[in-house]
């Protein structure tokens, strides 16, 4: 075989093997997409807020956190989003990806928030309902003195019990019990969750007047979570000593593989 011969023949393989590779590449399946909704509400009322500002950004340079800038950024989705008069932006992206919804103005009137981004997983259990994520926001001004002291101890000994993780829900949509996800959900405020310290106190502050829900997110190790894992409703307002409730939570040991319903109300 001549050196002319030899060389043709190894780019037409070389061009076979890259259109078999162009085939299975075309083969696989591209991933499906879920729809996600982005909520932004009044923390108070459960309003929504129309003309707030927002990025979509997928994760991908394998760094914790969202990265907006250099050579080695996170990907930005599209163009932005500005919320509707339901106060919602959606998309749909590829599931199976870390993303982060970033907000870049805040509706008019209202206060930003000490950190923009809200991160979330779209996983295939996702694809037949999606998913929604609430952010609400705090109108500019507005001051409230009202709180919620959640005692968190061990059933049998009463001792404080720490790492039991709370969060606080403003009843908002008028559904009896709370409702803590869909595009109706009531108002998660207080953050995405408090840990109780070593004294086994958890503190919610800066709630206005309304009626809550509190509830049991984890347990430290050692401890399952109960039935009813929700305390509520619990009024607050002007009749409230101080505008300040103490509710005391006791969370009995897994001696058992059962958890009683232990909880102080």
């Amino acid at each position: 075989m001549t050196g002319r011969t030899a060389r043709t023949a190894a780019r037409a393989k070389a061009w076979s093997l890259g259109l078999a590779a162009v085939a299975v590449l075309a083969a696989a399946p591209a991933p499906e997409s879920a729809k996600v909704v982005l909520r932004q509400t009044d923390v108070d009322t459960g309003a929504p807020l129309r003309g707030a500002r927002f990025e979509l950004w997928r994760e991908a340079n394998g760094r914790a956190g969202l990265q907006t800038t250099g050579a080695n950024a996170d990907r930005l989705r599209g163009s932005g989003c500005v919320t509707d008069a339901k106060g919602t932006c959606t998309a749909t992206p590829p599931v199976g990806e870390t993303y982060y919804w970033r907000q870049t103005a805040a509706a008019v009137g209202y206060e930003g928030t000490a950190d923009p981004v809200t991160p979330f997983d779209l996983e295939e259990e996702d694809l037949p309902e999606g998913i929604v994520l609430n952010v609400p926001q705090r109108r500019k001004g507005a001051v409230h003195r009202g709180s919620i002291r959640v005692l968190s101890k061990d059933a049998k000994t009463g001792r404080p019990l720490r790492g039991t993780v709370f969060e606080v829900w403003k009843e908002t949509n008028g559904t009896k019990g709370l409702q803590d996800h869909g595009i109706a959900a009531d108002q998660p405020t207080g953050g995405p969750g408090l840990v109780s310290d070593a004294g086994g106190i958890s503190d919610f502050t800066g709630l206005s007047d309304g009626s809550y829900y509190l509830t049991e997110r984890d347990l430290p190790e050692g401890y399952v979570m109960p039935e009813r894992p929700v305390t509520g409703p619990l009024a607050l307002g002007a009749a409230t000593p101080g505008r300040r409730l103490v509710v005391t939570v006791k969370n009995a040991r897994d001696y058992y593989g059962k958890l009683p319903d232990t909880r102080a109300r």
